[in-house]
């Protein structure tokens, strides 16, 4: 059964900056609609409480520490993502 207007289950949508304002806003929506979420941000506290509320919509979330100003962090991070996902269906920058 659809979980709404989109139904997001088996997707999965990498997020940056999404421990906080609009890009945890976004998190929100494509958690409540049924797709996991990948997390890039800087603050470790910022991230536990994101991955913390958002996991109450029973989808898969996992929180990475990535300064998106680093090249290097970047490739690292998207790696890293693939591996614990298999895949990466959107990203939010």
């Amino acid at each position: 059964m659809a979980k709404g207007l989109f139904d997001l289950t088996g997707k999965v949508a990498l997020i940056t900056g999404g421990n906080g304002g609009i890009g945890l806003g976004f998190a929100r929506g494509i958690a409540k609609q049924g797709g996991s979420v990948a997390i890039w941000a800087r603050s470790a506290e910022k991230n536990a409480l994101a991955k913390a509320e958002l996991e109450g919509f029973g989808v898969r979330v996992e929180t990475y520490q990535v300064d998106v100003t680093s090249e290097a962090a970047v490739v690292e991070g998207f790696a890293r993502v693939v591996a614990d996902f298999g895949r990466v269906d959107s990203v939010f920058c």
